[in-house]
């Protein structure tokens, strides 16, 4: 088996990123000399190692006689636009689910119990309107979750489950690169050791996998 197959085409090279705040993205480039998806298209990643992320096809195309993909977490429907809506009197919880369902993302958990005496939405694009209105909820963001659901809370920051080594490291850009570990996510509070010293990285606000010659998993840590 491949190191990466989107679907079941085999990886050679490509970036994913997940950021903190936000929906992943993937650059990819696959060992096919035909199409395997098309715009639109539900791809599921899946690591040798048995990790997954939903993610889908917002482009396709041609690259040296093999095939591209970019792709973004969940079902791809954060960039389209929504109807203009006037709520009133109601959780935000709800104004949150009502603007996923209208584009066919899927919610997972949304901690916003705060009632909205007004607000209006836009005719934004999804994500747009998800940020502005998550500056009305205090310390809350927003990610999408490996099986692809959009995630809405606080961050609890929990201990990752391994400890790391890093192979390579910026430490006052607090930049870390580790072999490939797909099961890394942002979000974690993240440990382990630096030539042979145990540190504390600290909080992860984004982490980068690598496919291709070297892989590696990229980490970008807060204070």
């Amino acid at each position: 088996m491949a190191l990466l197959l989107a679907n079941t085409a085999p990886v050679s090279e490509g970036r994913i990123t997940l950021p903190r705040t936000g929906r992943l993205t993937a650059s990819l480039r696959l060992a096919v000399t035909s199409a395997p998806v098309s715009r639109g298209e539900a791809v599921t990643l899946r690591f040798e190692t048995g990790e997954s992320l939903a993610t889908t096809c917002l482009d396709v195309g041609r690259d040296g006689g093999f095939w591209r993909l970019y792709l973004v977490g969940g079902a791809g429907g954060l960039d389209r636009l929504l109807r203009p809506k006037f709520y009133e009197g109601i959780p935000a919880r709800t104004v949150l689910l009502d603007l996923l369902q209208e584009v066919g993302e899927t919610p997972g958990e949304v901690d916003a119990p705060e009632v909205l005496l007004r607000y209006t939405r836009y005719a934004h694009p999804a994500w747009e309107e998800l940020r502005r209105l998550l500056l009305l909820l205090q310390g809350r963001t927003w990610r999408i979750q490996p099986g692809g659901q959009v995630w809405v809370g606080r961050e609890t920051w929990p201990a990752f489950a391994q400890k790391l080594r890093a192979v390579q490291y910026d430490a006052a850009q607090r930049r870390y690169w580790f072999t490939l570990v797909p099961a890394l996510q942002p979000g974690v509070r993240l440990e382990g050791s630096v030539g042979g010293h145990e540190i504390q990285f600290g909080p992860v606000e984004r982490v980068v996998h690598h496919i291709g010659r070297a892989n590696r998993t990229e980490v970008f840590c807060g204070n």
